[in-house]
């Protein structure tokens, strides 16, 4: 099959052998549509930790073509979207059912061969059943919807003011969700207003610069809270001049409920369709790459098998 493989410091497009299930309770799944993060640039440039050889891609959809022989949940050429996380299914974490916090947890694409490829094999554990009105381009479009769920968790209150701070895809798809829950009095960032001391009782982080962090405590009332969502691979510097005397909360936030991201998908209050960018063939990703460094405005998605559309 073909895949997209970071071999060492080098990606390439190469032929390899098509996965298989050694376990039975594996799935394996035709990919039809997969998405491009910054996190798989971040692998392919080397700047985040990963397996020095494996396929990159970890937001995908596709359909079932073979199961284990314990899988009983699932059905061939079922529509399924994957969650990318997982676990050692034995620690605490993992029994409670937050298989993220898990210490040994792996993510496809980085730790494991991921979805920039024809096939994968994944756990049965992390793939979920698609409605047949649900295109896969959306479900694959579930796993970043998860991941700005995740800003609920952070406590924050709907009547609070707050600042999603960055002007790219992720930080409109967070401000687009806030606001279908009932967030009124958030905004995205105005570069004019990087001067606004003391305005908000929340800033929530989209932009993974680290340098932005100082700014980002600076606009925070006294008492506010820094909503820390993405995974930079850079440490975020905090000045602690300004974070004590203000009696600012730090909360790191990772992924909310993907059943429910999933769920969204179909809610007519949720506008997303125009974050989504058309499809293109893994030939084509070398542009596709340098396209999504320039533009963060849509994602870009790979166009894996010839279902894209259904």
């Amino acid at each position: 099959m073909k895949a997209l493989v970071k071999d060492g410091a080098e990606v390439r497009l190469r032929d390899v052998p098509s996965p298989k299930i050694v376990h039975p309770l594996q799935v394996r799944i035709r990919v039809a549509a997969a998405g491009l993060c910054r996190t798989d640039l971040y692998v392919a440039e080397g700047t985040l930790a990963s397996r020095n050889q494996l396929v990159l891609g970890h937001e995908f959809a596709g359909t079932v073509a073979q199961l284990g022989d314990q899988v009983g949940n699932l059905q061939l050429n079922q529509r399924v979207a994957v969650f990318p996380w997982l676990g050692c299914g034995q620690c605490r974490w993992c029994q409670q059912g937050h298989s993220t916090a898990c210490p040994q947890r792996q993510m496809l694409g980085v730790h494991l061969d991921g979805a920039f490829a024809e096939e994968i094999v994944v756990p049965a554990g992390l793939v979920y059943g698609l409605s047949d009105d649900t295109s896969f381009q959306a479900a694959a479009y579930a796993e970043p919807v998860a991941a700005s769920l995740a800003v609920l968790k952070a406590g924050l209150q709907s009547q609070q003011r707050g600042l999603i701070y960055g002007r790219n895809r992720i930080a409109q798809l967070t401000l687009r969700l806030m606001r279908l829950h009932g967030f009124t009095q958030v905004e995205m960032l105005d570069p004019e207003r990087r001067n606004e001391e003391n305005s908000f009782d929340f800033v929530v982080e989209t932009l993974t610069a680290p340098d932005e962090v100082a700014t980002m405590l600076h606009l925070l009332r006294p008492g506010g809270t820094l909503v820390v969502k993405s995974r930079h691979p850079r440490p975020l510097e905090l000045d602690l001049q300004t974070l004590v005397p203000k009696e600012l909360k730090l909360c790191a936030v990772n992924y909310g409920d993907f059943q429910s991201s999933l769920d969204l998908l179909h809610d007519p209050k949720f506008d997303y369709g125009d974050l989504l960018g058309a499809g293109h063939p893994l030939e084509d990703w070398r542009s596709l790459f340098e396209e999504a460094r320039r533009d963060e405005s849509t994602k870009s998605f790979f166009r894996i098998s010839d279902v894209w559309d259904r």
